[in-house]
This record gives C-alpha cells, sequence and structure tokens, in this order.
C-alpha cells in the first residue's frame, strides 16, 4: 500500500548552460523553470542542488547572491555565494522540509560566471517539491 509522504520529492530540473564572459542569470525557482517534459515547474521547497562546473571554465561558476528576491535559504545572506571552480562539484542535500522557496520574494537562484574573458559552462540539477 503506498502512502504519500509529506516532503517527498515530485520535481526534477536538470540542464546544462552557458554563460558568456562576466554574465549572470537568475534562475526563477517558483514557475521560471520548465522541466523535461515541458511542463513549468513551481518549486515550494529545493531538496538537493547540484552544480557541476564544466572542466574548461576559466574561472569559477558562482552561485548564489541574487540582487532581489534570492532564493538565500542555503546560503546564510543573500549577498552569500559559493564559488565552484572548473570541474568542480558543488552538491547541497536537506533532507526534511528541505531549502524553502517563497515565490515572488525568495525564489531566484543566481548563477554567475566569474571569468571576464571566455564562457563558461555548468551543469545543474534541483530536486523538489512542487
Amino acid at each position: 500500500n503506498f502512502r504519500a509522504r509529506s516532503h517527498q520529492i515530485n520535481q526534477v530540473f536538470a540542464d546544462t548552460r552557458t554563460l558568456t564572459a562576466s554574465t549572470n542569470e537568475d534562475l526563477d525557482l517558483a514557475g521560471g523553470l520548465t522541466n523535461g517534459i515541458g511542463a513549468t515547474v513551481t518549486f515550494t521547497s529545493i531538496k538537493a542542488i547540484a552544480i557541476i562546473a564544466d572542466s574548461g571554465n576559466g574561472d569559477n561558476i558562482e552561485v548564489g547572491g541574487a540582487a532581489t528576491n534570492a532564493f538565500a535559504t542555503p546560503f546564510g545572506a543573500a549577498t552569500d555565494v559559493v564559488n565552484v571552480p572548473a570541474d568542480g562539484k558543488l552538491l547541497l542535500v536537506a533532507p526534511g522540509a528541505g531549502y524553502a522557496v517563497t515565490a515572488s520574494t525568495a525564489d531566484l537562484l543566481r548563477i554567475s560566471n566569474a571569468d571576464g574573458v571566455a564562457s563558461a559552462s555548468y551543469t545543474i540539477i534541483l530536486l523538489g517539491v512542487e
């Protein structure tokens, strides 16, 4: 007999992305992403975040630090960032309720390319609850 559990992962977002030199992107975790079957993803919590920086990157991929509406739950403060070097991996896991996502006020995950000269690529995997 299957019984649904609260806070069970029910949504996945995964993508490989490229940022031009010195640019960033704010990933909207509550309605701004599309999953592998084309459905809009609206996370209410994130259970795991994996960032894998490409081995050919010339500098760090920076995770966190969105200027407004920052998804800062795993970082301590909205301006905090984690540097992921070339060929580096970042894995954050939050059992139980996960990292809270609040639509319109705390839902933007910033990813930045610290390289001022060349593009940088990374893979992102988000496991969460809608």
